[in-house]
């Protein structure tokens, strides 16, 4: 299991392309993390939907 900080950077990257106003580039300037890791979050997220 995540650690809260880390659950809280999932949940924000999420809202942030969820919403539909910012690219993978933007989320991760906005939260100063690897545009990779984004995208990491991103791709987990989506295969869990399924």
């Amino acid at each position: 299991m995540p650690s809260l900080s880390r659950q809280i950077l999932i949940e924000r990257v999420l809202q942030l392309w969820h919403d539909g106003r910012h690219d993978t580039y933007a989320i991760a300037v906005l939260l100063e993390i690897d545009e990779r890791e984004v995208c990491l979050i991103i791709e987990q997220s989506e295969r869990r939907a399924l």
